[in-house]
């Protein structure tokens, strides 16, 4: 009875303390917000093992400011390179991007 009243909060409590590092997943699957207040043309997501950037994941399409995009990736592929192009000409690279720890990809201004 003496380890239900001390033992097990302390127990829940450490628990609650390793959630966020157990929050890492194995799907590197996430979401592309477009805040940025200008058109995204193109959108490449590659492992950062790769020396290209591989399909442009919009295609035919493009992301206007507030919409958003979910880019599917090969689970297990958690370390991946994303190169953006806007309508103004401007792009955005990120480099080793582990995007099992993240669900969006917010782009602000």
């Amino acid at each position: 009875m003496r380890f239900l009243r001390r033992g097990l909060p302390a127990a829940l409590l450490l628990i609650g303390l390793a959630a966020p590092a157990m929050a890492q997943s194995s799907d590197p699957s996430f979401r592309i917000n477009n805040r940025s207040g200008v058109t995204i043309q193109e959108a490449y997501v590659s492992s950062a093992a790769r020396s290209d950037w591989g399909q442009d994941h919009l295609g035919q399409n493009v992301l206007h400011h507030g919409q958003s995009l979910i880019v599917r990736l090969p689970v297990g592929e958690c370390v991946n390179d994303i190169k953006l192009v806007f309508a103004n000409g401007r792009s955005l690279e990120r480099r080793n991007v582990n995007t099992c720890g993240i669900t969006d990809y917010n782009i602000d201004p």
